[in-house]
């Protein structure tokens, strides 16, 4: 995992909210807080193993043999080991997002575990060698039910034959009041954009007066893909990082939260 660096601390933004889920989005308002930011749980989704995992092992054993498995984020890789196991998994190469995801894939077993350089998105999985050339391939992509298509449709284009399954479903979440409250204070208000789901989550969730608010403020997004996102909705402050990674958002937060305090 990308070593943590100290958090210098800055008073420009009066709220960050922080929209990764589960563990890892408390881990990070936690790290945040304790350098003095004013982070707070901004995650409107909350994620869920499948509803029938009986019949999806079934799927699992009747779709084999695979040449190559796409594990498309971190929860992914932990419902696919859960439901499968790690043996299971690593009979062919398997191709994650980033460092981060592939230190856990590692961790949690798996053998076999390729990602790009710096933590990515569809694109940037694409362009490995491993998903490059794939005609006549079987390639299982390990999902959330209702995510991006862009994997299966390029790497069908490509002459793959691409089974899908959903290991993990994402469902509403109502924000903490807490949080709920800080936002109706803040004026000068930082998300750290988790993924698309989250962005539109918020919106689907908060006041009209308050996702103005938001949409007024930065936005750090992960992709090139959520920040277009981002700013379609309206965000003219959004800032892409290098990665979905904690690292990378941070960094680039620390670059949004400087440049608003010379403005």
């Amino acid at each position: 995992m990308p070593e943590q660096r100290s958090l210098p601390v800055v008073d420009s933004p009066d709220i960050i909210l922080v929209t990764r889920s589960g563990t890892a989005g408390r881990g990070l308002v936690a790290r945040l807080r304790e350098a003095g930011w004013p982070a707070h749980d901004g995650c409107p989704l909350r994620l869920a193993g499948p509803q029938d995992p009986t019949s999806l092992r079934a799927d699992f054993a009747r779709l084999q043999p695979f040449d190559r498995m796409v594990l498309t984020s971190s929860e992914g890789a932990r419902q696919a080991v859960s439901l499968f196991g790690a043996a299971a998994l690593s009979a062919c190469p398997v191709i994650v997002p980033g460092p981060g995801s592939r230190a856990l894939a590692t961790s949690l077993g798996l053998e076999q575990v390729h990602c790009p350089p710096s933590a990515g998105d569809s694109e940037a999985m694409l362009a490995l060698p491993e998903l490059t050339e794939v005609s006549g391939r079987h390639v299982l992509i390990l999902a959330a039910a209702g995510g991006r298509q862009l994997l299966a449709t390029r790497l069908q284009a490509r002459g793959a034959r691409v089974s899908h399954l959903h290991v993990y479903r994402r469902l509403a979440r109502a924000l903490p009041a807490a949080t709920l409250h800080a936002l109706g204070e803040a004026r000068r208000p930082l998300t750290l954009l988790a993924s698309a789901g989250a962005l539109h989550g918020l919106g689907q969730q908060l006041p009209a007066a308050t996702w103005q608010r938001l949409l007024d403020g930065i936005m750090v997004a992960p992709s090139t893909r959520v920040a277009a996102q981002a700013r379609k909705l309206g965000c003219a402050q959004v800032r892409q990082a290098a990665g979905a990674d904690d690292e990378a958002m941070l960094s680039a937060l620390f670059d949004a939260t400087s440049d608003a305090k010379l403005r």
